[in-house]
């Protein structure tokens, strides 16, 4: 059963070995705990040099030409490397003619030379072949030569050699595959079958019905859960987790069936290890289906993963592509980071409360190859973020029901004033950020509503002596007072100072909007400034016989929304 090589895959040159070397296959399956992924077909050729017998032949190292053959004996056609082969095939001859070779040593190592570069290429057609060459070869591999090794010796009557090759696939003489091929596709798409009649090319063709090999050496994958205590959904989900998936592979060169490269061995690794990510069934994916964690720490019903990232590495000298992946798992769409401080000072009455927080959406980008693509821009992290912050701060109005004021509230003894003294927003929507800095303290609750500062002032001037000054020229300890008898009256000052919020503030131009929006003379702000004012007045008091009120003055700036009322109330006890 001679062996047969194309050199250079050229068709005019098949190369066949003689005498022919004992071959051995042997098929190394590749397999883990999870089962097996491929398989490789060592071929090994143990044979025997003969100084002036079989192909290569000899080379003449003094004319650089085949040794001379003996008479009576047909000349080969030479091909292959340095022409030491016969393209007389061997239904035609089936014994090499015989040189007259009188240098052995030299012989057996022209012969080593030529045999060397013979397998100088990998991907280069080998063939396994009855004795007949119509009988069409038995066994046919585009293999990667391991190595070509030759015994020590002094040459003179044989050289033993070892050759081995390696195949990932072995086919027939007409291209079609052998059936143990589904061993060797370690990419097969899920349940597809490897057909008697299914050709080389449709076996490695992505396209085909159950094609698609990949050729691989070996593969890792491994799954991880964390917990993250810095980020916080809510006080009822105190942490979320991190999930990491990592998945690598080393490939092997594979070759088609006229020795092209096919793919190259990261490529390999590459389309393995994204065919089994994307190839997954849907409800053990994660962020597939809202399923994520299954059968760990009970997480499936209430997660799910966000913030879905995907790391690649290539090393196409070492042949291997890795993938890593990671999630945010929450119950949310969001989670939120804050801190609080609390301030007080003999200067200020008032205790204060600081809270400083940033509230990051989570985006759900689809992992490549589910549904349809998502852009970050339209991955929702930015809406949500928004969702988040609606949700603690009562839609940006605060008061009673707002978490962030139920937070500040809960951690001093007194009771806040449920509007905060200071806002400050910053947003990023590429990142679905939103951060927030406010601070509240315990100032009374307004009186008058629509507003976020007021400031009431009241100055009471009480009778004092009525007396005369008089001026004395010279007098050394100054003018002299003259009690005339009398007091004089009770006064009282009221101001009240305004700063409305934003709805009450006018943004146009006209009468209507500059003039007519003026506190004083929209509801509900009129009445209860006007009852403001009846309760700071005298009127009702205890021992008030009457009172007059001075002409009052009011001040509006429509575009800073401040408004301030000044009155004077002068007064008479009856006692």
């Amino acid at each position: 059963m001679p062996i047969r090589v194309r050199y250079q895959n050229d068709p005019n040159q098949e190369c066949t070995i003689r005498p022919t070397p004992f071959i051995q296959i042997s098929s190394e399956v590749l397999k883990n705990k999870e089962g097996s992924f491929g398989v490789t077909y060592n071929i090994t050729l143990t044979g025997t040099l003969l100084p002036d017998e079989g192909t290569p032949y000899a080379l003449d190292p003094a004319t650089n030409n085949p040794v001379e053959f003996f008479p009576g004996q047909t000349p080969p056609e030479f091909i292959g490397p340095y022409n030491l082969f016969d393209k007389v095939p061997l239904s035609q001859r089936s014994r090499p003619p015989r040189q007259k070779v009188t240098k052995s040593a030299s012989a057996i190592l022209s012969k080593q030379r030529a045999l060397k570069a013979l397998f100088a290429k990998d991907g280069q057609r080998v063939e396994v072949t009855d004795i007949f060459d119509n009988a069409g070869a038995t066994v046919v591999c585009n293999p990667r030569v391991v190595s070509v090794d030759f015994t020590e010796g002094a040459y003179v009557t044989k050289c033993e050699y070892t050759i081995v090759l390696q195949a990932d696939v072995l086919y027939r003489q007409n291209g079609h595959v052998d059936l143990d091929a589904q061993l060797a596709a370690s990419g097969v798409q899920a349940g597809a079958k490897v057909k008697d009649e299914l050709s080389l090319i449709n076996f490695v063709d992505d396209e085909a019905v159950g094609g698609g090999a990949t050729f691989i050496e070996s593969y890792d994958e491994n799954w991880g859960l964390e917990v993250d205590d810095a980020v916080s959904e809510s006080f009822a989900l105190p942490r979320t987790y991190r999930i990491s998936h990592s998945l690598n592979a080393t490939g092997k060169t594979f070759y088609n069936e006229d020795g092209s490269l096919g793919k190259e061995a990261w490529e390999q690794a590459r389309d393995f290890c994204l065919r089994r990510i994307t190839d997954r069934p849907s409800g053990n994916y994660p962020n597939v289906a809202g399923l994520i964690g299954s059968g760990t720490v009970n997480l499936v019903d209430t997660y799910r993963g966000y913030n879905h990232t995907r790391t690649e590495q290539i090393n196409q000298t070492a042949g291997s592509y890795s993938v890593t992946e990671n999630w945010l798992l929450a119950s949310g769409v969001s989670h939120e980071n804050y801190s609080m401080s609390v301030s007080s000072s003999n200067t200020d009455p008032f205790v204060s409360v600081s809270i400083d927080g940033v509230v990051k959406g989570l985006n759900e980008i689809n992992p490549s190859g589910y549904g349809s693509s998502t852009s970050i821009a339209d991955s929702g992290a930015y809406k949500n973020a928004l969702l988040k912050y609606n949700q603690i701060s009562n839609s940006g109005r605060f008061g009673l029901s707002s978490d962030l004021y139920k937070r500040a509230n809960n951690t001093v003894a007194v009771q806040l004033n449920s509007q905060p003294t200071s806002i400050s927003l910053g947003t990023n929507e590429f990142t679905g950020e939103i951060s927030y800095s406010l601070a509240f303290n315990n100032r009374p609750t307004n009186i008058v509503s629509g507003v976020i500062a007021e400031s009431i002032q009241v100055n009471d001037t009480y009778p004092g002596d009525v007396f005369a000054v008089i001026p004395v020229l010279g007098r050394e300890t100054g003018p002299v007072l003259q009690y005339i008898g009398g007091r004089t009256e009770y006064k009282r000052d009221v101001s009240i100072n305004l700063t409305m919020d934003y709805t009450k503030v006018p943004y146009g131009s006209g009468r209507n909007t500059l003039l007519l929006k003026k506190p004083s003379l929209v509801e509900p702000t009129a009445t209860q400034i006007a009852d403001l004012l009846k309760e700071l007045s005298p009127q009702g008091e205890f021992g008030v016989r009457k009172y007059f009120i001075s002409p009052p003055s009011e001040s509006w700036s429509p575009k800073e929304g401040t408004y301030s009322f000044n009155v004077s109330f002068t007064y008479e006890l009856d006692k």
